[in-house]
């Protein structure tokens, strides 16, 4: 059998550990809806005694989830930010890039569902904080916050609605979408597996093809398809455990471990890190610009910012699918996104004074911008055949 592993780098399986990190947060969120009562005076106390202290092993399939999550986006984020890198969004990959977008859509909204349904200080105040973001949607802002909520404040029936997005709507749409991401069907409609005195080989064909196509040649299933996944697995596993059993504070917030308190609202409220840049682009616009609000010119760049992701292919003119440090213009862009996330992230960490408002605006100017200009800089270069 042919096991040899050539050319093994663990971030090009980011995609297989998250598939493994779905898997693990399914059988532990299964495991915890067992448990969990989804009602506002009694969701608290079901997470934090009777999962945690009462039910054999609970506290263990808590922290899985929790660190689970916290490990599944900062995965997420490095997924995309190499697919970004190498130009893996055009030429073949644009459906990829779509679907996988479609997907990292999907997980911020079981991501955001999920931080509120223990009901602690925090994560209460952050949902109330977020919803009401909603109103400054024109036109229907607050029927839309009225229908997400289903009162006029975070209540239990709000906690219902999450409930059933998180354990029920969004798995099945992630499900769906990692289908679709993968190419599953293809691969399996035009995939052949064969054994030789080497081992199994795995092949292409292209069987529903009108024309006449030579087989590409058999590469090493085991090795290729097997062996450097579950290298990759079992080393983040490794770490990914480690911080299960003795780092498990970094999926944990002190504020979040008391029960919510409506008439007792925190001096400075956050949601979990993976959100913190949009919410530290909400607030960046602190005034006013002529007639129009502060707080709508929050919002559109939020928008314009995940649209502008999306719509990536179509943005990159560059008819050239190159890595980034073959594209001298492309890989300041690159380099100039990555600091504005990280600078919000950490901007939105920390409470709101006058510097750092300021440092906000910056930085939020800097990544709206860098779209608009995306499309200059790419024709620019590749004008220049760079």
């Amino acid at each position: 059998m042919n096991a040899k592993l050539k050319n093994f780098n663990i971030l090009l399986y980011s995609g297989a550990i998250m598939v493994v990190l779905c898997l693990l947060m399914l059988v532990s969120g299964i495991f915890l809806s067992m448990h969990y009562i989804p009602d506002a005076e009694k969701a608290f106390e079901s997470v934090h005694t009777t999962i945690m202290q009462e039910v054999n092993y609970g506290w263990l399939w808590r922290k899985i989830h929790a660190v689970g999550s916290t490990f599944f986006f900062l995965l997420l984020y490095i997924h995309l930010l190499g697919m970004l890198y190498f130009g893996f969004y055009k030429h073949g990959k644009t459906k990829y890039w779509y679907s996988g977008m479609v997907l990292y859509f999907c997980c911020m909204v079981i991501g955001f569902t999920g931080y509120v349904l223990p009901m602690g200080q925090m994560s209460y105040w952050a949902a109330q904080v977020i919803t009401s973001l909603l109103e400054y949607i024109p036109g229907a802002g607050e029927d839309i916050v009225l229908w997400v909520r289903g009162d006029f404040s975070v209540s239990g029936i709000t906690l219902l609605r999450f409930y059933t997005l998180h354990i029920v709507v969004m798995p099945l749409s992630i499900v769906l979408m990692i289908l679709v991401h993968t190419d599953f069907v293809k691969w399996y409609a035009t995939t052949k597996l064969s054994w030789n005195r080497k081992g199994l080989h795995v092949s292409k064909e292209e069987r529903f093809s009108k024309h006449d196509i030579t087989p590409k040649e058999p590469k090493p299933f085991f090795s290729n398809a097997v062996l450097k996944p579950l290298l990759a697995c079992t080393l983040f596993l490794a770490l990914f455990f480690y911080c299960v059993f003795f780092h498990d504070y970094l999926a944990f917030d002190a504020l979040n471990l008391t029960p919510a308190n409506p008439s007792d609202t925190p001096s400075h409220i956050y949601p979990e890190w993976y959100f913190l840049w949009m919410l530290q682009l909400l607030k960046s616009f602190f005034f006013d610009i002529l007639m129009i609000k502060g707080s709508y010119i929050g919002m559109a760049s939020l928008v314009v910012v995940n649209v502008g992701l999306l719509l990536m292919p179509l943005l990159d003119r560059n008819p050239r699918r190159i890595p980034a440090h073959q594209r001298p213009y492309f890989l300041v862009w690159f380099w100039a996104l990555v600091v504005s996330l990280i600078g919000l992230t950490i901007l939105g960490k920390l409470p709101s004074s006058t510097l750092t408002l300021w440092i906000g605006l910056f930085f939020s100017t800097v990544l709206m911008a860098l779209f608009f200009i995306l499309p200059f800089l790419s024709g620019k270069e590749s004008h220049a055949k760079s």
